[in-house]
């Protein structure tokens, strides 16, 4: 399979395929993560190579909110992901990263493990990152919250803006547009 994507979309595809599945595995899932490339799609005059990530998170509502689960997604899956990455080359203008997830509420003394059986909804969170923005970041010339700012993000199709909490806003740029790009 990876000689096949490294054959079909180049070494860094499967590059970003291995960390990604990595991310997910460490990201606190309780269910099987997986990761695949599902070819191409345009979005807005666009072709984004797509990575179909099943987190195999469990979130509970009560205690993390739609923004926190986007938070965390970032946190724990796309930045250290990314974080291996100096550059990324890949035949299309960009890449997407549909990210699956389900989120219910439960008593947070529950163990987590308790809610495999019934996981709840399922959630799709879709960041589009377009090539340059991207290699920016990878190359620590933009923030993670400008790259957020120049991408899309959707919720289950519905666009999204994902501010991100100061803490979790890297300060190992060099970027100085931050400010006027959080709107």
């Amino acid at each position: 399979m990876l000689q096949d994507l490294n054959q079909q979309y180049g070494p860094d595809t499967v590059t970003l395929v291995s960390w990604l599945l990595d991310a997910a595995a460490r990201s606190g899932s309780i269910l099987t993560a997986s990761v695949q490339v599902t070819g191409n799609e345009t979005r807005e005059d666009a072709k984004f190579l797509v990575f179909q990530v099943d987190t195999g998170i469990i979130f509970n509502t009560r205690t993390v909110d739609q923004n926190g689960r986007l938070t965390a997604l970032w946190d724990k899956i796309l930045a250290k992901a990314f974080t291996h990455l100096e550059t990324l080359r890949v035949p299309a203008d960009g890449v997407a990263v549909n990210l699956l997830y389900h989120y219910k509420s439960f008593p947070e003394t529950d163990d987590l493990s308790e809610q495999v059986d019934e996981p709840g909804l399922i959630e799709e969170a879709k960041f589009y990152f377009r090539t340059d923005p991207l290699r920016a970041y990878l190359q620590k010339e933009l923030s993670p919250q400008t790259l957020l700012a120049r991408s899309q993000v959707l919720i289950n199709d519905t666009p999204t803006i994902l501010t991100l909490p100061e803490g979790a806003v890297h300060t190992d740029t060099s970027d100085t547009s931050r400010g006027a790009d959080q709107s």
